[in-house]
């Protein structure tokens, strides 16, 4: 069956009264809940929504000055700093924001460390392939196995002149 704009409009909406029908349901257990625990005499505790904050209005509070630097002076995230705050200041390209918060979890251990062994293959790969990625440190005039294959033949090189 062919994916038109009807049949999304149909799905979209059947998805929006779902949504409503579950909010609805979830005031009436609240207040059921509020109702029992005030039977009991128990205090009621408020919910406070989670602050939602654009991106937009991050940078202008980090332009302003109106939020304090996270990150450390010698570029390094603090093992004890916020992961939140260090992901949502700065930029990649400054070595803050994401790169610093991949960074700092990469220190404290990883997947591998929180959860005792990587849960992924994504996880597998990332973080135990530090040795196969290792940079290692070569003479710059030392032969070189493909070097040794390709120039140093044993028919010689009158061979290339007979072609």
């Amino acid at each position: 069956m062919a994916m038109d704009s009807t049949l999304s409009q149909i799905m979209k909406e059947q998805m929006n009264k779902e949504h409503r029908m579950q909010k609805i349901l979830k005031e009436k257990q609240l207040a059921e809940k509020a109702r029992v625990q005030a039977a009991l005499g128990i205090t009621p505790v408020k919910q406070v929504p989670i602050k939602r904050v654009s991106s937009q209005l991050n940078f202008l509070d980090q332009s302003l000055g109106m939020e304090k630097n996270p990150h450390s002076y010698d570029g390094k995230p603090k093992m004890d700093s916020d992961p939140q705050r260090i992901l949502r200041f700065g930029v990649s390209s400054e070595c803050q924001g994401r790169y610093a918060y991949l960074k700092l979890e990469s220190r404290k251990g990883g997947p591998a460390e929180r959860y005792g062994r990587p849960l992924t293959t994504a996880q597998e790969v990332g973080w135990t392939s530090t040795e196969a990625t290792k940079i290692r440190s070569v003479q710059p005039f030392a032969h070189r196995p493909l070097l040794n294959q390709q120039m140093y033949r044993p028919m010689g090189a009158e061979s290339c002149l007979r072609m």
